[in-house]
């Protein structure tokens, strides 16, 4: 293995730079970063000091990797309450939580978050915040055999996942919809490459298949997770189509808070004219004008138990990976025609089931 000297040697760079690009300290040119972290790629190179202590003690630090841009994290209330709910189990059971943001979506950006963070073991393991479908750091941790949790299930790789069971919500929160009477049911939804996303829409189609009617593409719409992207997801709805249609199920909340704007701002009325379902759950929603009915998922729960989940791999390492489903239920109010302003329905039963 490298010592930090010859990494300096290979790279042309004095012992003091290597330090401080391991260490992550912003006093180093971009052109003597890229040179000792391509090293420390090449080399497979872990500090000395985190490597002696590797085989016999634990940093007691979890890592939680929220693989969004920092904005996202910083205004999406989602991201809060699965942070509080993390460090609150992460403190009781004698762990700190630490942050691990990546700054955009490039390899090189996980890659640099891979090595500074987790080969180098500054944490005995990670949470990812992350539903993508092509994750970059997911097969590294695989193959390093590094212990790790997912919030939000993979479609194809068998591992430890803390999740709700999107299609099965999103087909109820439909279904509520379709209870009221409505028939051109459009949806708002995130990005085609979360699989998040893919479940939600899943359940929506169903919902409506099973109801005798089709999904009808010009009422699907796919954007961001932000309330802009779904004020943008409304507006651009309502222009392309002469026949609007009569409710909305959108999947994240915060863009449900965006469509309610755009419809007032349009001056339809809600539920009067277009009816509004969103999904999450989120307590921002009680003050919307209208009340927001919503699919509630409990979201410092899955911050919790993932962290749980992986002191408990962490402690018991050979065993199988286990899928952790959280309930769900409807909360019935005013944008959705029900007049309600309190949480009724009733909650699906949670499941666990292990995997060899």
């Amino acid at each position: 293995m490298l010592t930090l000297e010859q990494v300096a040697a290979l790279a042309g760079v004095s012992r003091s730079t290597v330090s401080r690009v391991v260490n992550g300290d912003p006093r180093v040119s971009d052109a003597a970063r890229e040179r000792v972290e391509q090293v420390i790629r090449e080399h497979h190179y872990v500090p000395n000091a985190l490597a002696r202590g590797l085989a016999s003690r634990r940093t007691r630090i979890i890592g939680l990797l929220v693989a969004r841009s920092v904005g996202v994290v910083l205004t999406d209330p989602f991201f809060a309450d699965v942070i509080q709910g993390a460090v609150s189990v992460g403190n009781d059971a004698g762990y700190s939580v630490t942050i691990l943001m990546e700054t955009g979506d490039s390899a090189d950006i996980a890659d640099r978050i891979y090595q500074r963070f987790i080969r180098s073991r500054h944490v005995d393991g990670v949470v990812i915040v992350s539903s993508a479908v092509e994750e970059p750091i997911l097969d590294r941790l695989i193959e390093d055999q590094f212990p790790f949790v997912l919030i939000g299930r993979h479609p194809n790789k068998v591992v430890d996942f803390v999740d709700v069971d999107n299609r099965a919500a999103a087909r109820d929160g439909v279904a509520h919809l379709l209870e009221h009477g409505y028939r051109r049911i459009g949806i708002i939804n995130g990005p085609p490459d979360l699989i998040v996303a893919v479940d939600r829409y899943t359940g929506y189609e169903r919902a409506l298949q099973e109801a005798g009617y089709r999904p009808d593409p010009s009422l699907s719409v796919n954007s961001d997770f932000t309330r802009s992207g779904g004020y943008r997801a409304m507006t651009q709805m309502l222009a392309e189509n002469a026949n609007p249609p009569d409710a909305m199920f959108v999947t994240g909340d915060v863009m449900a808070l965006g469509v309610l704007q755009a419809l007032h701002d349009q001056g339809i009325r809600v539920p009067e004219d277009i009816a509004v379902m969103g999904f999450d759950g989120l307590e921002e929603t009680l003050v919307s004008t209208p009340v927001l009915s919503t699919i509630h998922q409990p979201i410092r729960e899955i911050g919790a138990t993932s962290v749980g989940t992986l002191i408990e791999l962490l402690e018991h390492p050979d065993r199988s990976p286990i899928e952790r489903y959280l309930p769900h239920y409807v909360q019935k109010r005013r944008s959705c025609g029900c007049g309600m302003s309190v949480v009724t329905g009733s909650a699906s039963l949670p499941g666990e089931h292990g995997r060899s």
